[in-house]
């Protein structure tokens, strides 16, 4: 049945803004921005002088290819303080982006950041996916110095929607509310909600009769199409899946989001009045057309308190071949595809270059395969890497060993074309690997506990 086609609904007039008015806003704010970081951050004024820049050689977004980027490593050297625009005393709060090296990139926020900038941009985003005033919407995700919980928070009261802030986990309890409290929308991630359906079912509950869940706002890791189809499938009638896209390092969930036509692409908007994107190729760092696959960098526009001129993400994307014009009115605020992965997710696995998302698009691909699955990479003694791909496959398959052997030779095979590596596959029967509720662990690499790095 196809789905209604709702009328557009903005939440302001930077949504629908023309082409040509944007990029005078855009150019406008970029040039504030590169004179305000001359003068009142040293980090950047160091940048520009090391490489003959001045604020005058920065006019247009086209210009913003002479400046070197920053990235997470330029934050942590900076720690505490060292990229903050204001002084101290101007800051509201801050956050922290997470990372295994034990240093934290801190984000401040001044009050403008916090209670003007964040809360529209949150409403805009949730107002594109859907959400509406007065819906009762349950949220998942963490506080703290997270940005997460109070981005949504944030959303919730710019719309005049109603906040649960139950925060991650407590799946049973959450499994009761959605029944009980007919919530209207959720937000958390793919793995979480993915986790939530399972174990509500397993539980004597049917999500599509139970609850009335009507719109989400998904994100936190990059969801498989498969994954998103499935959980739609169990979800009430007319539910639509929205994925939000944000960084801490930018401003936490604010930066991109889909909408109802988007999200049938798989693609997502760009804020592109506060964040001018572009696709770089992550070995020259030259900027990459339209449909070209590269890493996404951004310079924040509008932010106060810790402002960022080419900030390389880490993140794979592509804009869209198509990235303007969208049917749902914000005709000029481009289109990105899906992420696909980081660029520091590569594995080297037998001097080889591993990405998870390369052997998560054979999975996808392979008829009867599950929703879970894990890689796992050990090192046997006195032997090279071993790589390990678990995955769930569906029951009909599960039950027929012919089958089951057959798919194990498929997924081997497609490993073996796209990165000329030999695997061991191992299937299991659905729902048996690991749900998690919050970000799923998909790589296991064991030669960490092995002495191997």
């Amino acid at each position: 049945m196809e789905r209604e086609i709702r009328m557009a609904q903005f939440f302001n007039d930077f949504d629908n803004i023309s082409f040509q008015k944007l990029r005078e806003i855009q150019n406008e704010r970029l040039r504030a921005l590169v004179d305000r970081c001359y003068r009142e951050v040293p980090y950047y004024r160091d940048l520009f002088d090391k490489n003959s820049i001045k604020p005058k050689h920065i006019q247009t977004t086209n210009d913003l290819a002479l400046v070197p980027f920053t990235d997470k490593k330029d934050l942590r050297n900076l720690y505490p303080f060292g990229l903050l625009g204001v002084p101290l005393d101007r800051i509201h709060r801050f956050a922290a982006s997470s990372g295994t090296t034990g240093v934290p990139a801190l984000v401040g926020f001044t009050w403008k950041d916090w209670t003007e900038t964040l809360r529209e941009q949150m409403g805009r985003i949730f107002t594109a996916m859907g959400f509406r005033r007065s819906d009762l919407i349950y949220q998942c995700a963490g506080y703290g110095l997270f940005m997460g919980g109070p981005g949504m928070d944030a959303g919730a009261e710019a719309i005049g929607a109603i906040i649960f802030p139950a925060g991650p986990g407590r799946t049973l309890a959450a499994i009761q509310y959605l029944k009980d409290l007919g919530f209207q929308a959720i937000s958390t991630t793919p793995s979480f909600v993915s986790y939530l359906v399972d174990i509500a079912q397993k539980n004597g509950f049917n999500p599509k009769k139970d609850w009335k869940l009507r719109t989400s706002h998904i994100g936190g890791e990059p969801a498989a199409p498969a994954l998103r189809r499935r959980v739609e499938a169990l979800m009430p009638e007319g539910f639509e899946w929205h994925e939000g896209y944000g960084i801490t390092e930018l401003g936490g969930p604010t930066v991109g989001h889909s909408c109802q036509f988007s999200r049938e692409l798989y693609e997502l908007h760009i804020l592109a009045d506060h964040y001018f994107v572009e696709v770089i190729d992550p070995a020259t760092g030259k900027r990459l057309e339209p449909g070209q696959h590269g890493e996404l960098v951004f310079t924040t526009l509008t932010r106060e308190a810790t402002p960022l001129i080419r900030w390389r993400t880490r993140d794979l994307s592509a804009l869209s071949e198509n990235c303007f014009g969208c049917p749902c009115g914000r005709a000029a605020h481009p289109r990105i595809q899906r992420i696909t992965g980081r660029t520091d997710d590569v594995l080297k696995v037998r001097s080889t270059l591993v990405f998870p998302s390369q052997i998560e698009e054979i999975l996808n691909s392979t008829p009867g395969i599950g929703d879970g699955w894990q890689i796992v990479i050990d090192r046997p003694r006195e032997s090279l890497d071993k790589l390990t791909v678990h995955t769930e496959v569906q029951p009909d398959i599960w039950q027929d060993m012919s089958q089951r052997k057959a798919i194990e030779e498929k997924i081997g095979q497609g490993v073996y074309g796209r990165l000329g590596m030999s695997i061991e596959v191992v299937l299991h029967p659905p729902g048996s690997l690991p749900r998690y509720e919050g970000k799923a662990k998909r790589v296991l690499d064991q030669r960490e506990f092995e002495g191997g790095h």
